[in-house]
């Protein structure tokens, strides 16, 4: 018998306009994951837990996780996702949440039996997240220059697919004393200040 998973999502993706990764968060169920492997392997027929989509095989990799964004991005402009309103694709296994701000389309990825309230709750949080560390200018360049505060609030809100927190007031407070915190190391923060620059001149040359 599958063991029953207790994720509640599956992603949060931030891309821009053309479908390009700003930043990703996969939550991927490795212990689950193995137990399903066994059953594939004997013909299990149990149904309990969370399946594995064959289209992009649970989002394991990276080729399936591009796949997957390409295909939600061109679903996304089909149905004309705008920044008024939160809309509802439907794609396989998945329910995603799609809300775009200027060049920036924000999904949040959950099960098909995942509660939709709560990831619309989850995406408001995002959204007031990211407003609040960019000043209310939510944008492709203003995430990149804020990219590592982007990575660091997505781990205050989820981990492992188990939602953590969703009270923007509080990520932001911890957010800020992560932060004070790691510019009292300073070789690190240079460390991490060097991978930054790494993403952004990939990202922005289009690799």
């Amino acid at each position: 018998m599958k063991g029953v998973s207790i994720k509640q999502l599956e992603a949060i993706v931030l891309l821009d306009t053309d479908g390009k990764r700003i930043a990703v968060k996969y939550y991927n169920d490795k212990v689950q994951r193995k137990e399903e492997d066994k059953e594939i392997g004997g013909n299990a027929s149990g149904n309990i837990g969370r399946g594995c989509d064959e289209t992009y095989n649970g989002l394991r990799g990276i080729r399936d996780q591009k796949l997957f964004e390409a295909d939600i991005t061109e679903k996304s402009k089909k149905l004309g996702c705008s920044s008024s309103e939160v809309e509802v694709l439907l794609l396989n296994k998945y329910i995603v949440l799609c809300l775009s701000i200027n060049d920036v389309n924000m999904y949040i990825v959950g099960d098909e039996n995942d509660n939709e309230i709560i990831l619309y709750e989850l995406m408001q949080t995002v959204q007031d997240s990211l407003n609040n560390i960019t000043n209310n200018q939510i944008g492709k360049k203003q995430l990149i220059d804020k990219l590592d505060l982007v990575y660091l609030l997505l781990d205050e809100i989820a981990d492992c697919g188990i939602i953590m927190e969703t009270n923007s007031n509080v990520i932001i407070s911890r957010l800020y004393m992560q932060e004070g915190e790691l510019h009292e190391h300073t070789p690190l923060n240079q460390a991490i200040s060097s991978a930054k620059d790494n993403i952004i001149r990939s990202l922005l040359s289009g690799t």
